[in-house]
């Protein structure tokens, strides 16, 4: 072995072990996202959720919702069940008929009165997909 052959596999075998014990998290810093920006996120997307829940309760407790509830045999507690077992994706879009439906209900309109129905009949499909 040459003389200098020695010094450079030393001089090698630290700068592998310097790699392998420098902290990987010092190397992802950059690209992590901060736990405050998750947090406010979580919180946003929790309030809408909630606030989406209400919405949808809200509407099918007016009378022409449980009028619709009543004539399908359908409890209160199974729509709760159902609206608490939608998706995300799918709570935002009954959330938004829901609205709609009791916007036009309060304007008098008969569609507002059948989106109510179809937004019944909609909870009555998870209802049975749930007791399968």
């Amino acid at each position: 072995m040459y003389r200098w052959q020695k010094p450079i596999a030393v001089y090698g075998i630290l700068v592998i072990v310097a790699m392998f014990l420098q902290p990987r998290t010092t190397l992802a810093q950059g690209h992590v996202v901060p736990l405050t920006e998750i947090q406010k996120q979580l919180e946003v997307r929790t309030e809408s959720v909630a606030k989406d829940r209400a919405d949808i309760e809200r509407v099918l407790s007016l009378p022409a919702a449980r009028a619709a509830l009543q004539k399908s045999q359908v409890g209160s507690e199974q729509v709760r069940t159902a609206v608490a077992m939608l998706s995300p994706e799918e709570l935002t879009r009954f959330a938004n008929q829901a609205r709609m439906a009791e916007h036009d209900v309060e304007g008098g309109f008969l569609v507002g009165i059948l989106a109510l129905i179809g937004l019944v009949v909609v909870i009555l499909v998870v209802i049975a997909v749930v007791n399968d």
